[in-house]
C-alpha cells in the first residue's frame, strides 16, 4: 500500500453483519426457489421447463430497463442523504409503474410474432407480471439498503420465495401444470411487494412524498449510466437461453436452464457482499482506505467462490442426477463449464459495485457492451455447433473477460491492485482442492467435504503466513466472542 490507511471503527462489522443477513436470507429464500425449479422440472419435463426458462429470460431481460438504474441510483445518494429516501422512493416507483406495462407489451409482441403456443403466450404474460413486481420491489430494497438493512431485503425475498414454491409445488403435485405454476409465480412477486411497503412504513419510517415527473425524469437523466450498463449486464445474463431458443430446441434450453439455475443459485453470495459494502464505497474518500478496501473484497470474494465453483465443476454428474434424474444427463458438461463461472461472476460483480459507488458507472455499461457482442458472436457460432454445451463454453468466456475488465476498471478508481496479494491464496488453495477430489476413489459427497476441508486448511495458513495483516481485518468484521477462537486458529 501506498500510504497509511484509517479502518473507521464499526465499519467492518456493520458490513458483516448486513452481507451475513443478505446472505442468510437469499440461502433460504433460494433452497424455496430450487425446490419449485426442481418439481416444475420433473413435473413438465424438458419442454415445458424450457417454456417457462425462455418466459423468464425474455421478461427479466426486457423488465429490467423498467428501473433503468435507479435502483443503484437511490442506494448510493440516499446513502449520503437519507433525508431524500421518500422523494427518490416515490419517483423511482412511478417510473418503473410507466415504462414496465409498455415493456410488458413488448413481451407479449415478441412471442406473439414468434409464433409460439397459446401456453407460452400465457406463460409469458404471468411470469412478465411477476418479474414486473420483482422489479418494483427493488426499489423498496434500494432504501433498505441505504440505510444498511439488508435483514429486511432478505425477509422479502423469503416471503417471496416460499409463497412461490409452497403454492407452486401445490398445484403440480395436484395435477396443475405450467400455467398454474406461473401464476404462482407472479402471485409471491406480489406478496413480497406487499412485504416490502409494511416493513418500509414500520421500520424504516420513511415519508412518501407525490411522484412528479421532474422528479422521474430528474432520476432517469442521472440513471442512465448505471441503467445502461444494468440492460446490458441483464441481457448478457439472458443472451445463452434466449438464442438457445431460437438456434436450438426448447430440450436444449431445458438443458442449459437446468445447469445454469444451480450456478445462478450461487450468484446472491456476490450479491449480497457487494450490496453491503455499496454504502461504505459510497460514503469514502479516503484514498488508502478504497485501496485496501477493494483488495480485501477481491480475496473475500475468491476465497468464497472458488471452491463453491469447483464444487460444480468436480461433482457434476453426483449433482444432476441428484436433483434432476437421469432424464437430464445432458446437462453433466454444461454444469461442468459453468462452475468455472461462479467466481469470475463474483469478482466482476463486486468491481461493478464498486465503479458504481465511486460515480464511475461509465466505465461499467462500456465493459459489459463489449461483451455483450463478443457473447452474440461466440453464440451464433457455438450453438448451432454444440447446442448447449456450445452456450456454456460462451458464457465461461463472457464472464472471465468481464471479470478482467471489470476488476482493472476498478482499480483505476481505487488505487492500483496487488494480483498476488487477492488472489495467490485462494487460486492455490483451489489446486490442491481439484487435486484431492479427482486423486482420492471416495463417493461424491466424502470427497468433497475431504477437498472442502483441504482448501480452507491451505488458504488459512497460506493467508497468516504471508498477509497476517488481512486475517486481522477480516477478524474485526465478526463478533467478539468468536475473534479469540478464530485468532488461535
Amino acid at each position: 500500500m501506498t500510504a497509511e490507511y484509517v479502518e473507521p471503527a464499526g465499519a467492518p462489522g456493520r458490513i458483516a453483519r448486513n452481507a451475513g443477513a443478505r446472505v442468510a436470507g437469499e440461502a433460504l429464500a433460494k433452497v424455496a426457489s430450487l425446490a419449485f425449479f426442481v418439481v416444475l422440472a420433473r413435473k413438465v419435463g424438458q419442454e415445458g421447463f424450457g417454456v417457462f426458462s425462455f418466459a423468464l429470460a425474455l421478461t427479466g431481460a426486457l423488465l429490467i430497463a423498467a428501473g433503468f438504474g435507479t435502483d443503484d441510483l437511490v442506494a448510493r445518494e440516499v446513502s449520503r442523504d437519507r433525508e431524500r429516501a421518500g422523494r427518490d422512493l416515490a419517483d423511482a416507483v412511478g417510473l418503473k409503474i410507466f415504462t414496465s406495462i409498455a415493456l410488458l407489451a413488448v413481451a407479449v409482441a415478441v412471442v406473439t410474432i414468434g409464433n409460439y403456443t397459446t401456453d407460452a403466450r400465457i406463460v409469458t404474460l404471468l411470469v412478465g407480471a411477476g418479474v414486473a413486481m420483482e422489479v418494483l420491489s427493488r426499489t423498496w430494497h434500494s432504501v433498505f439498503q441505504a440505510h444498511e438493512r439488508l435483514g429486511l431485503v432478505s425477509s422479502c425475498l423469503i416471503v417471496q420465495r416460499t409463497v412461490t414454491a409452497v403454492g407452486g409445488i401445490a398445484v403440480l403435485l395436484a395435477g396443475g401444470g405450467l400455467i398454474a405454476a406461473s401464476a404462482m409465480f407472479a402471485l409471491g412477486a406480489l406478496v413480497a411487494l406487499t412485504t416490502a411497503e409494511v416493513m418500509l412504513r414500520r421500520e424504516i419510517r420513511v415519508r412518501w412524498t407525490l411522484p412528479t415527473r421532474a422528479g422521474a425524469l430528474r432520476l432517469l437523466r442521472a440513471g442512465v449510466p448505471i441503467g445502461i450498463a444494468g440492460v446490458l449486464f441483464t441481457l448478457l445474463l439472458r443472451l445463452d437461453v434466449t438464442l438457445l431458443s431460437f438456434l436450438s430446441s426448447n430440450a436444449e434450453v431445458g438443458v442449459y436452464a437446468a445447469a445454469y439455475r444451480l450456478v445462478e443459485g450461487c450468484q446472491f453470495i456476490s450479491w449480497a457482499f457487494g450490496a453491503a459494502m455499496l454504502p461504505w464505497f459510497a460514503r469514502t474518500r479516503n484514498a488508502p482506505l478504497l485501496e485496501r478496501g477493494f483488495m480485501l473484497g477481491l480475496k473475500f470474494e475468491a476465497g468464497l467462490l472458488l471452491p463453491v465453483g469447483l464444487v460444480f465443476t468436480l461433482f457434476a454428474p453426483s449433482i444432476v442426477h441428484l436433483l434432476y434424474g437421469d432424464g437430464f444427463d445432458g446437462a453433466v458438461v454444461p454444469l461442468r463449464i459453468l462452475g468455472c463461472t461462479v467466481a469470475a461472476y463474483g469478482l466482476q460483480s463486486f468491481a461493478g459495485v464498486v465503479l458504481i459507488a465511486c460515480d464511475a458507472p461509465r466505465a461499467l455499461a462500456g465493459n459489459v457492451a463489449i461483451v455483450c457482442v463478443q457473447n452474440v458472436v461466440c453464440n451464433a457460432i457455438a450453438i448451432p455447433l454444440a447446442g448447449a454445451v456450445g452456450a456454456a463454453a460462451v458464457t465461461l468466456s463472457s464472464s472471465l473477460l468481464l471479470a478482467t475488465l471489470a476488476v482493472w476498471q476498478a482499480s483505476r478508481r481505487t488505487g492500483g491492485l496487488w494480483p498476488v496479494r487477492s488472489f495467490a491464496g485462494p487460486l492455490l488453495a483451489a489446486a490442491a482442492m481439484a487435486l484431492v477430489a479427482l486423486g482420492l476413489p471416495l463417493p461424491a459427497i466424502p470427497a468433497g467435504a475431504l477437498a472442502l476441508l483441504v482448501y480452507a486448511a491451505l488458504l488459512a495458513a497460506f493467508e497468516r503466513l504471508m498477509f497476517p495483516e488481512d486475517i486481522g481485518s477480516y477478524l474485526r468484521a465478526v463478533p467478539r466472542t468468536w475473534r479469540p477462537r478464530l485468532a488461535e486458529r
